[in-house]
């Protein structure tokens, strides 16, 4: 059949180009479907793969936070036990919530983030508490270490961690963070369960994380008459140049005036070449003590501020009303712990005074440099000066001293008791005295000499810090003594001198300077061994170290109650008259219901006979009086309870009241009477100080 090259009808020239265009331009639906398919399988596998992902890391969160760490306490223990389980259901609910939708990936990682370091911070403090808390008190005590009160006040804040009985771990949910909390007690269930409000009582609130800082932190300790020293030893130069040209005495040179030296001009060129000014020069050496007029922040002019004895720190008002009762706000310095480092502010009055007081020790060091630069006239005598008698009386308190630490370490037991006496009696009072905010909340409640060591018990800020001197050598690397290397009495003694010397004495030499004082003066450590006539070597009659003695603060009894007293100001009334005026509620002559009024005067009697208990206590003890009608017989029940303050517990307990007033009386007289006595005896016995709560199992704020 022959080819058929004839054109299709109907058709045209580009008849078949057309179609051959439209085969090449054919969308393969097919391998595009195949590409979105395999598309959408990857974004699921990666989505699966970033869920995996969440998932094994909340696992893996929740198995750390599982992982409860040993501690030495059972309240450590319960409480890492307790914020393990609530870090586990905080990070289940925040994975829940991703889960829903409700919260990004990202914020569920922080979240989680956020749970793991708080637990481990917390977990390394607590653990670690132990150990810094010797620390801590080493820094206090050592008389070589001089440490600031704003790092006693975060010590104090970190000694939290000591008693977890009445904390509690929080989780904010909205961001993961941990916070400590000390919870409040309630009244009602006698239970710390009272969640303190952040605002008010930021103290009550510890992050974990800032915890550990705290534990880390110092500061050195300020004393202004000292930076004052600093900044004006160079002006010694300027006064002894000038001595000539200001003396108009013929026999030498001398500072004629204070005031002269001040006009004196010559403290240096300003930038522009214009002459200082003393006010210009004494302005800069304010601001190197205490920072400028707007530094509000400086640390050490919060120092000096709380070294003068009548400022605080404190992170809220009220936590300065708690600790400091009656004291105006105007003498709180504010402290700010939220991020990691103790940071004061002061007000513009604070730090006015700060720098007053700079301002005084600055004008007080001039004047002793101007005064000790005077000089005599040819003719003039040397006579005992102001100066001189006032070394001569340091020297004889000196030998004192010296006499009374050789007699606390050498002498019979008598003899070195009566001496201890004396030096606790003169150190307390001293310390009430003191500007320095640490020695004027200290007091020495004892000193006891044993057959190996001298304890002195003292109290500082309200907590016992006891210092032990041994009389014989410690091992330092058993922590040991080694009873057949006794101690000299001069390395004992080394040991005492800043404990029961006061510090006046103490700032102006050191110890071996107060030592060889002693010696240049024919005085030395009563010996063991002394020569009899013939030059043998006997016993020392006088030497009684190895006798043992103790003595104690001298606590005045709270005096026995007597409802016979009178309770007025006028002196016309006693309890006992309204004991005895007790009629019924409703004016019938059989006194059915007369109980009614009685629990409101066995109330005011508690009250009255305790005052002088609470005031000694510190605080309240809760006196709540109410009465019970006993309808099957004569017999009513006054209830009472009260705050034990040698327990610092609850106690609860009634009296059987049937219309005897005298009786009822009595039983009053005698329960309070009975309060008072064990109050006296735990004191006497060092048991509760002065303003001791006793335990706190069961204390309030407050």
């Amino acid at each position: 059949m022959a080819e058929d090259k004839s054109t299709p009808g109907g058709a045209n020239k580009y008849s078949v180009y057309a179609q051959r265009s439209v085969d090449s331009t054919q969308i393969n639906w097919n391998e595009i479907s195949g590409q979105l398919v395999k598309g959408l399988e990857t974004i699921r596998d990666e989505r699966q793969s970033r869920k995996d992902a969440i998932e094994k890391s909340t696992q893996d969160a929740i198995e750390q936070l599982s992982q409860v760490p040993e501690t030495g306490t059972q309240d450590a223990a319960s409480l890492l036990i307790n914020g393990s389980a609530m870090s586990i259901k905080s990070v289940q609910e925040q994975n829940d919530l991703m889960k829903r939708g409700l919260i990004s990936p990202k914020d569920n990682m922080l979240f989680m983030q956020q749970q793991k370091n708080g637990y481990k911070s917390l977990s390394t403090a607590v653990k670690g508490w132990d150990a810094w808390a010797v620390e801590a008190r080493t820094r206090l005590e050592d008389p070589n270490i001089s440490s600031g009160n704003l790092e006693t006040f975060t010590n104090l804040q970190t000694e939290a961690l000591g008693n977890l009985r009445n904390k509690k771990l929080w989780t904010n949910p909205t961001n993961g963070k941990m916070q400590l909390v000390t919870m409040g007690y309630n009244k009602t269930t006698k239970l710390y369960d009272v969640m303190p409000d952040y605002e008010t009582r930021k103290q009550d609130y510890q992050n974990p994380n800032t915890m550990l800082n705290f534990m880390k932190y110092k500061n050195a300790g300020v004393d202004v008459n000292e930076m004052a020293k600093k900044q004006t030893a160079n002006i010694a130069e300027i006064i002894t140049s000038e001595r000539a040209r200001l003396t108009a005495l013929g026999g030498g040179g001398g500072i004629t005036s204070i005031e002269d030296f001040r006009q004196l001009g010559t403290f240096g060129k300003d930038e522009g070449g214009n002459t200082i000014t003393y006010d210009m020069w004494k302005k800069d050496q304010i601001d190197a003590m205490v920072g400028t007029a707007s530094d509000k922040s400086n640390l050490s002019a919060a120092e000096v501020l709380t070294n003068s004895g009548g400022y605080f720190f404190a992170q809220t008002e009220s936590q300065f009303k708690e600790e400091h009762p009656g004291i105006s706000t105007d003498r709180m310095i504010k402290v700010d712990m939220s991020t990691g480092q103790p940071v004061p502010t002061m007000n513009e009055a604070q730090l006015k005074q700060a720098r007053k007081l700079a301002d005084v020790a600055v004008e007080s060091q001039v004047s002793h440099l101007v005064k000790m630069t005077e000089g005599k006239g040819a003719q003039q005598e040397d006579q005992d000066t102001a100066n001189t008698t006032r070394v001569k009386e340091e020297e004889d308190r000196n030998k004192a001293y010296f006499k009374d630490i050789d007699k606390i370490i050498t002498a019979p037991a008598n003899e070195g008791s009566a001496v201890s006496q004396d030096r606790l009696t003169d150190m307390n009072q001293q310390f009430l005295s003191s500007t320095n905010s640490t020695d004027k909340n200290t007091k020495i409640n004892s000193i006891k000499r044993g057959a190996n060591e001298i304890v002195i018990d003292k109290t500082v800020r309200g907590v016992n810090k006891p210092v032990t001197v041994d009389k014989f050598f410690r091992d330092p690397k058993t922590d040991k003594l080694d009873l057949k290397r006794p101690l000299t009495s001069k390395e004992i003694a080394r040991q005492i001198y800043r404990e029961l010397i006061p510090r006046g004495a103490t700032e102006k030499m050191s110890f071996d300077d107060f030592y060889d004082a002693a010696i240049k003066n024919g005085m030395d450590f009563t010996p063991k061994m002394i020569k009899d006539e013939k030059g043998n070597m006997i016993p020392n009659p006088a030497y009684g170290a190895d006798e043992e003695f103790g003595t104690k603060t001298q606590i005045e009894k709270i005096s026995n109650y007597n409802s016979d007293d009178f309770t007025d100001l006028n002196q016309t009334k006693s309890m006992a008259l309204e004991f005895q005026g007790l009629v019924d509620a409703d004016g019938d002559p059989d006194y059915t219901d007369n109980f009614i009024d009685a629990a409101p005067v066995v109330k005011k009697a508690f009250s009255q006979g305790l005052k002088n208990v609470e005031k000694a206590y510190g605080s309240s003890l809760d006196i709540e009086v109410s009465y019970n009608d006993v309808y099957a017989s004569g017999d009513n029940e006054i209830i009472y309870s009260y705050k034990d303050p040698v327990t610092g517990k609850v106690v609860s307990d009634k009296f059987i009241y049937n219309d005897d007033n005298t009786k009822l009386q009595s039983e009053v007289d005698k329960k309070i009477n009975e309060i008072i006595d064990a109050y006296n005896a735990s004191r006497e016995s060092g048991k509760n100080a002065p303003g001791g709560s006793g335990d706190t199992e069961d204390k309030p704020y407050g």
